[in-house]
This record gives structure tokens, sequence and C-alpha cells, in this order.
């Protein structure tokens, strides 16, 4: 690069060892920051494809963590890991032996536990309804009661739905919600009249009130 000996000592030399020094040593400091949890978050190891590239594979430190008897760091064939491809290579030479796999079954499990905890996670910052636990318990008297005052209230799956605002933008129009009033439309609901669908159902948790205690009772 700059045609002289220091040229050579900084860039043969000086940047190499820095280069590779710390390309060794991200193993345990990078791979243990940047990236997935993809198979756990019981410890801080991370899966990153760029750690990846600067460790020759061992940048899928979380896999290694999880799965420490596995001869592979990148255990899908498109991920970069130089090391485990070197490895079978050696084996079909006879230079390495009892090559060990972590079963496919297991690994697909810690997969799709860290992608349960991700959903679980979304799910949890939205608005699905009240605690069905904490909602006041009636009898059908109690209910009947508050419908003849004039309470816009249905009963769906032994849950009190109030009806006054859904009325208001339901898409078979205020009159038909009417007609369900102090009564249990579960079945319409379902599908004895229309299969509402799974967004209709969502709402209609979002606005219980309460619980019908001759149906909670059973």
């Amino acid at each position: 690069m700059f045609n002289d000996f220091w040229g050579g000592y900084f860039v043969a030399g000086v940047a190499r060892l820095v280069f590779v020094h710390h390309s060794t040593f991200f193993v345990n400091s990078l791979a243990h920051w940047a990236g997935e949890a993809t198979y756990t978050d019981g410890h801080t190891a991370r899966n990153s494809w760029i750690t990846a590239l600067v460790t020759l594979g061992e940048g899928y430190h979380n896999f290694h963590h999880e799965f420490p008897s596995d001869y592979r760091n990148g255990v899908e064939w498109w991920q970069y890991d130089p090391t485990k491809v070197f490895i079978y290579i050696a084996s079909l030479l006879g230079l390495a032996y009892n090559l060990n796999v972590f079963p496919q079954e297991e690994i697909e499990k810690g997969q799709l536990q860290m992608n349960q905890k991700a959903i679980v996670a979304q799910m949890e910052r939205l608005y699905w309804g009240p605690d069905p636990a904490l909602l006041k318990v009636l009898s059908m008297e109690e209910f009947n009661k508050r419908v003849a005052g004039g309470a816009m209230w249905m009963i769906l799956d032994g849950f009190v739905v109030d009806c006054e605002k859904w009325g208001e933008t339901h898409p078979g129009g205020k009159e038909y919600i009417k007609t369900h009033i102090g009564k249990d439309a579960s079945k319409a609901f379902k599908g004895e009249v229309y299969k509402h669908s799974n967004a209709a159902q969502n709402v209609a948790a979002t606005l219980r009130v309460a619980r019908i205690r001759d149906y909670w009772a059973k």
C-alpha cells in the first residue's frame, strides 16, 4: 500500500494481528451482545451472521451454547460456518469421526419456544378485554333486571357483552343487534345465524362487563 517498510509493518503486521485478535475475541464479546436469541434467552450468547463473518462461523453462538455437543455452529445449510464444512470434509477423508449432531426435533423445540415467547410479548401489548376472573358475577335474574332497565346486553359463552357502542358499527346494523338484546346469542354468533370472524370474537371479548353465574357454575 505504501511501497515502503512502514506499509509492510502496519498493514501486513499490525493491522493483520489487530484484525485476527479482535475476530478471535469477538467470540466472547460481540457474539454475546449482537444478534438474536434464536434458541434460548437463558444466556447472553447470540446468533449473528455479521459476527459469523469475522469469526469463521462462531457468530452463531446462541446455537453453540444451547447445543454444545453439536459439531456445527451454523446449523442451517445457508449459514456461513466454514469450520463445520472443514470438519465434515475431514470426516469424509477419515480424519475426523463420531461427528455429533443434536436431534433436529430438539433444535426445533428451542426455536419454537423462542418464537412463542416473542408472540406472547407482542400479544401482551394489545388489549384483549378484561380479565374474566375480575368480572362481576350476575345471576340471570340480575341480568334480566338490567336489560329491562335499558342496558343493551346480550350473553356470549357465559359472558355479558355490552353492545351499546358495538351496535353503531356492527355490519348487520344496530336493529339486528337489538333482536338479540337480553338473550343468549352464543349459537347465533358461532354459526347458527352467521359464523362471526375471529376479529368479531376479539371485539366481543373487549366488551365483556360481567359473567353469568348459572353458566360458570356448570
